[in-house]
């Protein structure tokens, strides 16, 4: 068996192959329950299938007992346990992995109760580390107070030498007091779901359900004259938009409600969901960076959220939730909360430094650019008809100047803030020990006006967005930045 190694000691994870007819090295075993779980997953197309009006009775049992007996065995293959400064994986049916997760590289312990967990009583632990494209480590079946147990050994929050002695039901030594920084309400959750981006998700789960029911759709809404006049075409639009508002809400309030934020002084833990219950525990030394987001609806409101930026934490739609240390609050919240997890107080008053004018003028001279490009397709596809599109010049003018309006740069001692964005404008808060390296980059176009960005580089997630950035700054100044950022603290 090969194993790699680092110089601390411990690879960022490890995965081996066991010979399948060799000795199964002894560990703890997932709850029974996994058993049930496993198979609900795979019963579910199967109560589709009887939903839908299939009797094959027979080919359903088969199925299901198939289905157990791959879960009964799975269960028997997998083991788990800690050794030493790591936990230690190991499954497989017919090809046995091994798969070592040193402690000092665990970004983030996640709870996870779906629906499955709860019928059987068993809570979900996932496992994020550094640089994992996806969740590293999964214990899918796991009492309650074990898994409680488990995750704070993990996150360093106990002993190691202590779990043996927990699980013997020796006293277990107090907690240390929770916090709450950030708590939605009803009022809030709905807000936010008016507000927040789920609306087009919302109306693309509407057309998926119009192709997958076909014209049966059109018996499940009422009837819309669309021959006559526009009149039916809005009203359809009205309907379609209502139905996406409301799904909209519906997500939001099945994704966050009861969020509760809460913090110790030593990790940050994140409560959140209705019929899918999610605790996600993030260690605040793993903190890279916070955005407080405003998107075009809250602006003029004065509403935002904050999302928090963690090295190692897979992609995808879960992260994105999993990111949101406040879904929806006023924007001094917003700021106060940032000032809470990062330790530092006065950023709400960091006043931004705007960019040079050049900045300004590059951006309008993109508009006229767009603008004269559509005209130009719009005289040779339309004729003459085709200068309307110079009426996008006041609109594409006013967005370039708010694009101009948006950029910004501060510091704060050793807390750097950078602020683009117009859609969502987006305002980053970076400590300087976070950074792992700057870039100062020039397109040809920025060369010409004398501008240049500079990136601030942090360990984000896969799939996370790009890294903070200040955009379009004096090319004199951006050096100067440079250096000073690059000298030692």
């Amino acid at each position: 068996m090969r194993q790699s190694g680092s110089a601390s000691g411990w690879p960022t994870s490890r995965t081996t192959t066991l010979a399948s007819d060799g000795p199964q090295p002894s560990g703890e075993r997932l709850h029974p329950a996994a058993i049930g779980v496993w198979a609900f997953n795979t019963l579910g197309p199967l109560v589709v299938i009887l939903v839908a009006g299939r009797r094959d009775s027979p080919v359903i049992a088969a199925a299901a007992g198939i289905s157990i007996l791959v879960g009964v065995v799975r269960w028997l293959r997998f083991r788990w346990r800690v050794d030493g400064q790591a936990i230690v994986i190991e499954s497989g049916l017919l090809q046995r992995q091994r798969r070592v997760i040193p402690f000092d590289r665990i970004q983030a312990v996640e709870s996870v109760r779906k629906l499955r967990h709860r019928v059987f009583g068993v809570v979900e632990l996932r496992i994020e580390t550094v640089g994992g494209a996806s969740t590293e480590g999964k214990l899918e079946a796991l009492h309650p107070r074990d898994a409680e147990r488990l995750r704070r050994l993990l996150l360093r929050e106990t002993p190691a030498t202590s779990l043996e002695s927990q699980q013997a039901g020796e006293p277990v030594a107090a907690q240390p007091e929770q916090v709450v920084l950030a708590r939605l309400s009803l009022d809030r959750l709905v807000i936010a779901g008016l507000t927040g981006g789920r609306v087009g998700v919302a109306a693309a789960i509407f057309g998926v359900g119009q192709d997958f029911f076909g014209d049966r759709i059109g018996d499940l809404l009422p009837r819309i004259d669309l021959s006559g006049d526009l009149r039916g075409f809005f009203a359809l639009a009205a309907l379609v938009l209502a139905g996406a508002f409301l799904l909209s809400i519906a997500a939001t309030l099945l994704t966050y409600w009861n969020f509760t934020l809460t913090s110790d002084g030593v990790a940050l833990r994140v409560r959140r969901g209705l019929l899918e219950q999610r605790a996600d525990t993030i260690p605040l030394r793993r903190v890279q960076a916070l955005h407080v987001d405003e998107n075009l609806l809250r602006r003029p409101f004065r509403l935002a959220a904050v999302t928090v930026e963690v090295a190692g934490r897979s992609g995808g739609e879960e992260a994105q939730q999993s990111g949101y240390l406040l879904p929806l609050g006023t924007r001094a919240q917003a700021l106060r909360l940032v000032e809470q997890v990062l330790g530092h107080d006065g950023l709400a008053e960091v006043r931004l430094t705007p960019m040079p004018s050049r900045a300004r003028d590059r951006r309008l001279l993109r508009a006229a650019g767009l603008v004269a490009a559509a005209t130009a397709v719009g005289l040779v596809v339309q004729g003459w008809a085709g200068l309307l599109a110079l009426l996008l010049a006041a609109p594409a003018v006013a967005l370039a100047l708010a694009a101009y309006r948006c950029l910004g740069h501060g510091r704060s001692g050793d807390m750097l803030v950078a602020r683009a964005g117009v859609v969502v404008r987006r305002t980053s808060f970076v400590p300087r020990d976070r950074l792992q390296s700057l870039a100062l980059r020039q397109s040809v176009f920025q060369q010409r006006r004398r501008l240049a960005s500079l990136a601030l580089q942090i360990a984000r997630g896969r799939g996370a967005r790009g890294d903070p950035r200040f955009i379009d700054l004096d090319e004199r100044h951006a050096s100067g930045l440079l250096e000073t950022l690059t000298a030692p603290s």
